[in-house]
C-alpha cells in the first residue's frame, strides 16, 4: 500500500514530457530569481537534480545551458553547478523580467528599480517621438489611447491598451535599442497592477487625463512638454509602492 507521504514523493517526480527542458528553466530560473538557490550555492548533483526534478539528464543539461546564458548559473567541472552573482544576471531578459515580476517573488525594492529604469529611458523617448513619430505612429498612439479610454471600466483590456500605448511611443522613437525596452515596460504595468495600490476612480479618470495630454504632445510635436507628462506619470506610478 502506498502511504500518503509516498504518493507526494511520486506526484513530485512524476516524470514531465519529453523535450520539456524549458520547463525546466521555468521551475529553476523561478527558485532562483525567488532566493531559494542563493548566489553562489551548489545545486545538487546532476542525478540528484534530475530526480527531484522528474527530468532526464539530458533535458537538464539543456535547461543548465540557457540559465547560464541569461546569467543565473556558473558551471565548472570540479566545482559543479553554482548560482552566479546577481551582478550577472540579464535583467532585460523577458523571461528573467517575469520571474522577478511574479506576485509571489516580486519586492517592493525590485519594482522601484524597474520605475526608477522607466524614468531615466521613458521621457526621453517620448521627447524623441515627439520629434521623430510618422503620422502613422501617431494614428497608432492616438488609436491606443482611445482604447484606453472606451475600456476604463474593463481592467485587463484598458492594461492591454496601455501597455500598447507605451510601446508604440517608445517605437515612434525611431530608435531601434530603445524600441526593445517595451519588453521592461510590458512586466512593470501587468506587475504593477497585481502589486501596487488598487487605483481609484478617481485615479484612472487622472491617468487617463494626463495619457490623452501625452498623446497629444507628441502628435503636436511638443518635445519638452511629452518629455515632461512622461516623468509626471512614472512620478505617480512611483508613489504606488512608496509606503
Amino acid at each position: 500500500m502506498t502511504t500518503h507521504a509516498e504518493g507526494n514523493t511520486n506526484e513530485a517526480r512524476r516524470p514531465m514530457p519529453r523535450g520539456q527542458a524549458k520547463l525546466v528553466v521555468e521551475t529553476l530560473g523561478k527558485k532562483i530569481a525567488a532566493n531559494k538557490y542563493k548566489e553562489g550555492e551548489t545545486l545538487p548533483i546532476e542525478a540528484e537534480l534530475s530526480a527531484m526534478l522528474g527530468v532526464g539528464r539530458n533535458a537538464l543539461r539543456e535547461a543548465v545551458k540557457i540559465l547560464s546564458a541569461k546569467g543565473f548559473l556558473t558551471t565548472t567541472p570540479r566545482s559543479g553547478t553554482k548560482v552566479a552573482p546577481r551582478a550577472n544576471w540579464n535583467m532585460l531578459d523577458q523571461q528573467v523580467l517575469g520571474w522577478h515580476a511574479d506576485p509571489d517573488i516580486a519586492t517592493e525594492a525590485f519594482m522601484l528599480d524597474l520605475i526608477e529604469v522607466r524614468r531615466i529611458i521613458e521621457p526621453k523617448a517620448a521627447k524623441l517621438a515627439a520629434e521623430r513619430a510618422s503620422r502613422e505612429d501617431i494614428a497608432n498612439i492616438m488609436s491606443a489611447f482611445e482604447q484606453m479610454k472606451v475600456n476604463k471600466d474593463n481592467h485587463d483590456k484598458r492594461l492591454e491598451a496601455d501597455i500598447l500605448f507605451h510601446s508604440l511611443i517608445l517605437m515612434a522613437s525611431h530608435n531601434p535599442i530603445l524600441s526593445q525596452f517595451k519588453t521592461a515596460v510590458s512586466t512593470y504595468l501587468k506587475a504593477h497592477v497585481r502589486l501596487g495600490q488598487e487605483q481609484t476612480n478617481e485615479e484612472i479618470e487622472l491617468d487617463l487625463e494626463h495619457h490623452q495630454e501625452l498623446a497629444w504632445a507628441i502628435a503636436s510635436g511638443k518635445a519638452d512638454s511629452a518629455y515632461k507628462i512622461v516623468a509626471d506619470i512614472l512620478g505617480q506610478n512611483r508613489k504606488h509602492f512608496l509606503t
